[in-house]
């Protein structure tokens, strides 16, 4: 995910919009907002005009760098004060750069995707832009992403930033193909006040002995009580891939495929996991189902005092601050053992597109992008999850969190970033992950059991890869 106040009242949603994008989910914004733009700004999608062949940098001439962005209209000042700043930076400099925003009105990725492809095949590629990271792995396997890594090598200083957000789908090979844009992760919120009437130790903080998946069950069963629209669960947590992947690590597993990228989603490791959550589900009734979340979802049912702890995103920072009618813990996620927890992250990327005609100048205007000054103008606006700069990320978790969490709390949250593991993106992970979602309610309402659900993932997994090989 600096003194900055503004940050912390809408952190919120930026972050939430990141989240759902690194998932790959749809957002349906209005676009209303966006329809008037700063001058030599685009916002049609299609019409960016490419700068000429002949003008560089070195001539005199200002060269102007076409950024790409999906027009979500929570997400546009963000964005824009960001590129607006790496102008100023690049203006500091000395360099003959300047950074227009191409504004792509899109109701999700897949659009904007379409869209930014539709502009290379007919000669107007974008110079830059930002791209979820679902995105990357066909971006790779198309060309259509400039290879960084010599560029990072002679002009880049990587030890600024949190190096783990660099190990995302924007880097495969060996190779860099794009620079991290802003990190979410999980982390454990919880109730102190309910862990203390019932006389409960509180999980642990500590990313290398966190509690175990044995703990955070026992907890979860403690705290549940009461009947119907007046229950109380313990913990909630989405058994995505995304975070079996991550429980399965600190087993000792796969993160959802082995080392030859071949799925594992029905190993003993895998079924150990999902019999977890089965086991809080169906047995201590202490995780709610989609039946207990229809009305209230789980967030509203932890503000609301009505649920002990909850696993989710770093997109939520924001909104625990506003939480009054109780103390609020973070904790790290569980680890099958009780030994280092590790939690999925969440990185978008800024890219060089293939068919720059200006490739020496976009890399700086990435650099500019990439620096402290465009990180925190981006901050204040609350739009972009976690920043990746190191000196910008912890002030935004501490102003973000305010008084609300304690500094171990606070330094919890931070320190997970240390821990943070690439979710395994590939050419059809996205697709297959969301097909398991459509049927994940069959197993959540006790119709199949986890070992069942799990070799259905499996199959699904595995029908996705074969489909994939013949193409």
């Amino acid at each position: 995910m600096k003194k900055m106040r503004k940050a912390v009242s809408i952190l919120l949603a930026g972050c939430l919009v990141l989240g759902l994008s690194a998932c790959g989910g749809t957002k349906n914004a209005a676009q209303d907002a966006v329809s008037q733009t700063a001058a030599g700004q685009k916002e049609d999608g299609g019409t960016a005009e490419p700068a000429a062949d002949n003008k560089t940098a070195d001539t005199g001439e200002k060269v102007e760098i076409s950024f790409s962005m999906a027009a979500y209209s929570n997400e546009v000042d963000g964005w824009t004060a960001m590129i607006d700043e790496a102008n100023r930076q690049l203006e500091a400099e000395g360099k003959n750069i300047a950074i227009k925003i191409n504004k792509v009105p899109c109701t999700g990725w897949p659009e904007y995707y379409q869209k930014v492809i539709t502009q290379m095949a007919g000669g107007s590629a974008p110079d830059i832009g930002r791209i979820a990271e679902s995105y990357m792995p066909m971006l790779i396997n198309k060309g259509q992403v400039v290879d960084l890594t010599d560029y990072m090598a002679n002009d880049f200083d990587m030890s600024q930033y949190y190096e783990k957000t660099f190990e995302n789908s924007a880097f495969a090979d060996g190779r860099y193909y794009g620079l991290p844009s802003g990190l979410n992760y999980y982390l454990v919120y919880y109730n102190k006040d309910m862990f203390d009437a019932a006389g409960l130790e509180y999980p642990s903080a500590d990313w290398n002995k966190a509690s175990s998946f044995e703990e955070y069950k026992n907890m979860a069963k403690a705290l549940t009580g009461g009947e119907g629209a007046t229950k109380t669960y313990g913990f909630s947590a989405g058994p995505y891939m995304a975070a079996v992947g991550m429980f399965n690590k600190s087993l000792g597993g796969n993160n959802v495929f082995d080392d030859n990228g071949a799925p594992t989603m029905n190993d003993s490791v895998s079924k150990e996991v999902y019999a977890w959550f089965d086991e809080m589900l169906r047995v201590d009734y202490s995780m709610p189902r989609p039946t207990d979340t229809k009305v209230m979802g789980a967030f509203d049912m932890f503000k609301a005092g009505r649920l002990g702890m909850i696993l989710d995103g770093t997109w939520w920072l924001g909104a625990i601050k506003d939480i009054k009618d109780f103390n609020v813990g973070i904790a790290a996620i569980p680890s099958g053992t009780g030994g280092e927890a590790f939690t999925s992250q969440f990185v978008d990327s800024f890219v060089i597109f293939k068919g720059s005609k200006h490739e020496a100048e976009a890399w700086e205007a990435v650099k500019a992008i990439m620096s402290t000054p465009a990180f925190q103008a981006l901050a204040k606006t609350g739009v972009g999850g976690v920043p990746v700069a190191k000196d910008v990320a912890n002030s935004v978790i501490d102003e973000s969190l305010g008084s609300a969490v304690d500094e171990n709390g606070k330094k919890c949250a931070e320190e997970g970033m240390n821990h943070t593991i690439k979710v395994p993106y590939n050419s059809y992970y996205q697709e297959a992950d969301q097909k398991v979602n459509n049927v994940m309610d069959e197993w959540l309402l006790g119709k199949i059991s986890s070992d069942q659900f799990a070799e259905n993932v499996q199959q699904i997994l595995v029908d996705y890869a074969a489909k994939d090989a013949s193409q």
